[in-house]
């Protein structure tokens, strides 16, 4: 199936969990094999389907719950214990979680509110780590440079976990007029599904700013990647590269005193 799938945490806004563990299907093929071939789905793991709207149970071998969200992450519609052989269809969600059956009545999960991403690996060592270099250099801010709400959405939510200030701009945006603001420590640069756009936005944000450390990440990093510039993937790759940001923080704090 090409590149490898990313697991990721699905919780409420307020940080508690809903699901430990979701694969991401976000290809054709993914979506269309979703969990066929499974005799069960243990409580605590499920899939996404993106995009997505409408989902198939033919072929399965048990019932599951189905929750539809939209482009901002708001639950539109929650299908409890949906048997094989059916269907769902929410018209306006972007992505379609499945659950084991009973997993959204027993978590509390209902239409209309919010829910937020994170990467699997962070939520399992977030904990309370802070270093002291954060701890007294807070005021530094991180500026998100992104189209994509979802991606800013879920790096916000784990940057502020870590005590850090987050600023979010367009790529365009943060290029003309928000480098140069003292308080911007480091950017994470999302290059999206173009790595040459995203390698160009890096060379002019370091024009303007030379002592700047930018963070870049993108759908996709091939193999033509240069191996002077670390480029993270931006969904299999996301506590790497909130790490690094992290660590661009506490260096510019250091600096800084």
């Amino acid at each position: 199936m090409g590149r490898r799938q990313a697991t990721l945490t699905l919780r409420r806004e307020d940080g508690r969990i809903i699901c430990d563990a979701v694969t991401v299907a976000d290809s054709t093929l993914r979506r269309v094999y979703g969990l066929l071939g499974r005799r069960t789905l243990p409580a605590g793991e499920g899939m996404t389907l993106r995009p997505a709207w409408s989902i198939h149970t033919a072929f399965m071998r048990f019932p599951i719950d189905v929750v539809f969200i939209d482009a901002d992450q708001g639950v539109m519609r929650v299908e409890h214990n949906l048997r094989p052989f059916k269907t769902a269809t929410c018209r306006g969600a972007r992505e379609v979680v499945e659950l084991a059956a009973g997993e959204c009545e027993r978590r509390g999960v209902e239409a209309g509110e919010r829910i937020a991403w994170a990467s699997r690996n962070i939520v399992n060592t977030i904990a309370t780590r802070e270093s002291p270099a954060l701890q007294v250099h807070r005021r530094a801010t991180v500026l998100v440079a992104s189209s994509d709400q979802r991606f800013v959405k879920l790096v916000r939510f784990l940057l502020e976990e870590r005590g850090i200030a987050v600023g979010d701009q367009t790529v365009p945006a943060a290029l003309s007029r928000s480098l140069t603001d003292a308080d911007v420590a480091a950017v994470l640069l999302d290059a999206g599904t173009s790595l040459g756009d995203g390698l160009r936005a890096l060379n002019a944000a370091r024009a303007q700013r030379s002592d700047l450390r930018v963070v870049i990440v993108a759908e996709s990093t091939g193999e033509n990647a240069p191996t002077s510039v670390r480029v993270y993937n931006k969904w299999n790759e996301t506590a790497a590269a909130i790490d690094a940001v992290e660590q661009a923080v506490a260096v510019a704090g250091t600096e800084a005193e």
